[in-house]
């Protein structure tokens, strides 16, 4: 996920060391690691916007006007069977039906560790003709 985004290694630089050494340490206040399983069919996608912003426009349908919202991107997305797996901003948990895994990170890969989760099952919705980026798209939630 850390090749996905190349302004990564400049704002979060003790982020990248811990995930390329797989060295235990304690996370950065404002990221979160997601995690869910995609599916066999699930359409792949990968893709990194670190410190981008999405802008949403809507427009009233009495008055005619238009307004904007901005909310950040989310930093890398691997969404790829089995797995999809997200690093985001904190404000953007609750935009992805996936499970804060954020506390692995202060595991080392040599370390061995008791871990019981429950991963739910998403998907993205698929695109008629052309990719979006993953920042557009909202994920779906499946049942097994």
């Amino acid at each position: 996920m850390t090749a996905l985004t190349p302004n990564l290694i400049d704002s979060h630089a003790d982020l990248v060391r811990i995930v390329r050494e797989g060295i235990p340490a304690q996370p950065p206040e404002g990221m979160r690691f997601l995690a869910a399983i995609a599916p066999d069919r699930s359409p792949a996608h990968v893709e990194g916007s670190h410190e981008a912003l999405v802008v949403r426009m809507s427009q009233d349908s009495d008055s005619g006007e238009w307004a904007t919202a901005t909310t950040p991107a989310a930093s890398a997305v691997i969404h790829f069977a089995p797995f999809s797996l997200l690093l985001a901003e904190r404000q953007l948990v609750d935009s992805f039906p996936h499970v804060d895994c954020t506390e692995w990170l202060q595991l080392g890969v040599d370390d061995i560790a008791n871990v019981r989760i429950a991963l739910p099952i998403v998907d993205l919705p698929r695109t008629p003709t052309a990719p979006v980026p993953i920042a557009m798209l909202q994920f779906m939630e499946a049942r097994a």
